[in-house]
């Protein structure tokens, strides 16, 4: 083994297509990706041209014990032809790859109201808007991908509109960025779970910045330990997983709790408003951006 490596990195080229790139992140995931670096997004392409002739790369990071696994991995999502190229596997020291996420991490528009700001910089004097600062370790989310943005619209609405004291879920946390902004924006108490424990060393880091450590607290518990209801929950994960917890997320709500989902493609919308339809819930708004779709339903 190399010395001092604590990650490894594959990098592909997805094949173009919100199907196959749903496939290749489920099998990241699912192989213990830590977390994926979208470069298109992070380099400030988003919205690139699709006739550019730079490569759209994406990375996946995944520590350092499933390195065994990896060129089996690789091989797998190229025979599936979810790739173009052959995937690139590297050995990549931490701070490496976290130096690299954030030279590209600035100053970014979360909602109309908030921004998201490098931990690093201070929000520009005539900013009137709500700033979020975010130290971008190995929790992943810093308000760039259109999942977290709509989640984070949502969310936002939501608190505008509750009236007394408000109990927060936030479901995979990741860095904890919707988890401070239910803070800040009036939640008295948000629970927010993850299971990667250096994800919610990042998250508890990013609260000190924003100073609501008495509002937020975290737990690594499986979603199935949490006995506390709530009046709202927010979960940006995977629809397949999104799936899997909805009988989780009925148990955990209070009545007229509200339940806001993202990181559904749209055309798995459908099956999703279906599902909580059956456990119990009122679909109200929905939200979209790009191939992205998020929405609030209301617990009968």
């Amino acid at each position: 083994m190399i010395a001092d490596v604590t990650w490894w990195s594959l990098t592909c080229t997805p094949v173009p297509g919100s199907e196959v790139r749903l496939r290749l992140e489920e099998i990241l995931y699912s192989a213990g990706c830590g977390g994926i670096w979208d470069h298109a997004l992070n380099d400030g392409q988003e919205g690139a041209c699709p006739e550019s002739s730079e490569p759209l790369l994406l990375t996946a990071y995944f520590p350092v014990e499933v390195q065994p696994f990896l060129m089996q991995l690789a091989r797998q999502i190229e025979i599936q032809k979810l790739v173009s190229d052959r995937p690139k596997l590297q050995a990549v020291q931490n701070e490496d790859w976290l130096d690299g996420w954030r030279k590209n991490f600035t100053l970014t528009e979360l909602t109309e109201q908030t921004l998201v700001v490098p931990s690093w910089q201070e929000l520009p004097a005539t900013e009137t808007r709500l700033g979020i600062r975010i130290y971008p370790g190995q929790g992943f989310g810093t308000g760039t991908h259109e999942t977290t943005r709509l989640a984070a619209v949502l969310l936002e609405k939501e608190l505008e509109s509750e009236a007394g004291l408000v109990n927060v879920l936030d479901v995979g946390t990741g860095s904890g960025i919707l988890a401070i902004l239910a803070a800040k924006r009036g939640a008295d108490r948000v629970l927010a779970l993850d299971i990667d424990e250096e994800a919610l060393t990042n998250a508890r880091e990013n609260c000190a910045h924003n100073q609501v450590c008495d509002q937020v607290f975290f737990e690594n518990s499986p979603l199935g330990q949490v006995n506390e209801q709530f009046v709202l929950v927010v979960a940006n994960i995977i629809a397949p997983v999104l799936l899997q917890l909805a009988p989780e997320f009925s148990r955990l709500l209070k009545p007229g709790g509200r339940l806001i989902l993202s990181g559904i493609l749209l055309d798995q919308v459908i099956e999703l408003k279906e599902t909580c339809i059956d456990l119990g819930f009122n679909v109200q708004s929905t939200e979209a951006m790009g191939e992205w779709a998020a929405f609030i339903c209301e617990k009968r």
